[in-house]
């Protein structure tokens, strides 16, 4: 097969054999099969045109080698090794990370045992809808904890910029559990809080139809060693004997990070991001966007990246944007409020919302303790709390002429209640300045992104502030058989990075099981 690029359609059309041939200079006929592989929108210069990538067979293909936008076309064959041992591995947390390593554990043969500390997604779904109406939080079943993890009440976006080969796997995994086949192609996938409910119960079925097991509403609190090396896994449950564990545990369970740290595991500090979401006209954005396209249906509701140099070097970014979303409470204590984004799969809200977040630098929280970001993050997110998880907002051309809001420019898609007040409190110096010179430098790519949006805090666990050290076989410095894995442990930001480092720590895995045999 060959590799096509550059091949362009107006909005709502698909490449056919046609326009393949167009590109190849030849007749349609010799085109025998072909697929999309990506798929792009270019909305420079006030026009939309669709732009696909395909993977094709044609007669005679060396005749086109020499063309500009065409290269020899291959595809990844995942190659999954096979091992047989009495031994079943564990995996702490079942978000993205988790999931991920515990099917490829389970496709090999290992029947792995999964911990969870969160309830299966259908038990969640009821916890967190019962908080979004009635702000009643359970601090074990929320928008952190839980059965998918973070990623579950989300947009459900697959975008990554990583070029690792295992990334198809992971998005053919979701094809199988019931995702549209676009998400193959599509160059800013995404499933949606609905669909990916639906998704996560299926991969969950199939770990266990390959000799899984999923436990809930359990915890990991002790690690079992002997002489350097993992012998087994405390929970509330019981300990379960192992000598291989993946440790998923996601970018919120600072209680189970200081256990860790009391049994020596290495860890350090690391950068993280803090800031508010922001919301605006859907409309508006669209508008910016598409131009006279905006409201195409084969467009949809349109999304925006943004990013801008602070004056001090700090970078100010928008992250997780939700078109046609809403914005939710995602705490997971009492006392503390962190906010977050989240859109269904139509993406048909009214307004747009995104973090917009500020690179928070470890000398900004320093205390001599590597977790001193989950302090960090405490304080950040305790200023912010408002009884009964209300939500401080305010007007971000107010935020720049530093007044308090007393009526929002929009209504907000918060469900639990806004109050409107000056948001400069809530930060650091050094962060609020930076969210001041962002929002100026987006409203000259966004014209209206100051005058028609609006500020909801504290949005504070984009990432993990800190990184569990692990050697190039991806295990644990400190403790043979132990290897931490995902965006909690520092080395992943988002569903499809989480579980690509997922696979990759599986497969180590199993390669040291079939290296001891």
């Amino acid at each position: 097969m060959i590799r096509i690029h550059q091949i362009k359609c107006e909005p709502g059309h698909f490449p056919g054999a046609e326009d393949i041939a167009k590109k190849l200079h030849c007749l349609p006929s010799e085109v025998e099969h072909f697929e999309i592989e990506r798929e792009s929108i270019d909305a420079r210069h006030g026009e939309v045109t669709m732009i696909y990538t395909v993977l094709a067979k044609v007669r005679s293909e060396e005749r086109y080698m020499h063309l500009r936008d065409v290269q020899r076309g291959f595809r990844y064959a995942y190659s999954l090794k096979e091992a047989v041992s009495d031994e079943r591995p564990v995996v702490a947390g079942f978000g993205p990370a988790g999931m991920s390593a515990a099917l490829i554990l389970a496709e090999s043969g290992l029947r792995p045992i999964v911990i969870e500390r969160g309830k299966s997604v259908e038990e969640r779904a009821v916890d967190v809808q019962r908080f979004f109406e009635h702000g009643i939080l359970d601090p074990a079943s929320n928008v952190q904890y839980g059965e998918g993890g973070a990623g579950t009440f989300s947009d459900g976006k697959l975008t990554t910029r990583i070029k690792d080969p295992r990334v198809h796997k992971l998005l053919e995994e979701f094809v199988e559990a019931g995702a549209d086949k676009a998400i193959l192609y599509q160059a800013m996938p995404h499933l949606g809080t609905d669909k990916l409910q639906q998704i996560v119960r299926n991969i969950r079925q199939k770990i266990v139809r390959l000799g899984g097991e999923v436990r809930f509403s359990c915890t990991l609190e002790h690690l079992l060693t002997e002489n350097g090396r993992l012998r087994g896994a405390v929970t509330d449950q019981g300990i379960i004997p192992c000598r291989h564990l993946v440790l998923c545990l996601g970018h919120s369970a600072a209680d189970t990070y200081r256990n860790l740290f009391s049994q020596n595991i290495a860890m350090e500090q690391k950068d993280f991001a803090a800031g508010v979401r922001v919301e605006h006209p859907q409309e508006m954005i669209d508008r910016n966007q598409y131009g006279i396209y905006a409201g195409h249906p084969a467009l949809g509701a349109a999304p925006y990246r943004l990013t801008h140099r602070a004056s001090d070097g700090r970078g100010v970014y928008s992250f997780c944007m939700c078109p046609g979303g809403i914005v939710i409470p995602a705490s997971t204590e009492d006392g503390a409020l962190v906010v977050n984004g989240m859109s269904y799969a139509a993406r048909d809200g009214r307004n747009a919302n995104s973090a917009i977040l500020v690179q928070v630098h470890t000398a900004d929280f320093d205390r001599g303790h590597p977790l001193d970001g989950f302090i960090f993050q405490q304080e950040l997110e305790t200023r912010a709390y408002r009884e009964g998880f209300r939500a401080p907002s305010q007007n971000i051309a107010d935020y720049l002429h530093h007044q308090a809001t007393d009526t929002l420019c929009i209504p907000s898609s918060y469900p639990l209640g806004n109050v409107p007040e000056e948001m400069h409190a809530l930060f650091p110096a050094a962060i609020g300045t930076a969210l001041e010179e962002g929002f100026r430098a987006f409203d000259k790519q966004i014209p209206g992104f100051i005058d028609r949006g609006i500020m909801v805090g504290m949005e504070s666990r984009s990432s993990s502030p800190v990184r569990l050290r692990r050697t190039e076989t991806g295990e644990s410095v400190s403790l043979a058989g132990l290897y931490p894995c995902g965006e909690g442990a520092g080395y992943a930001g988002g569903i499809v990075s989480s579980g690509v480092d997922g696979i990759k720590q599986a497969e180590n895995v199993i390669e040291d099981i079939l290296n001891g045999q």
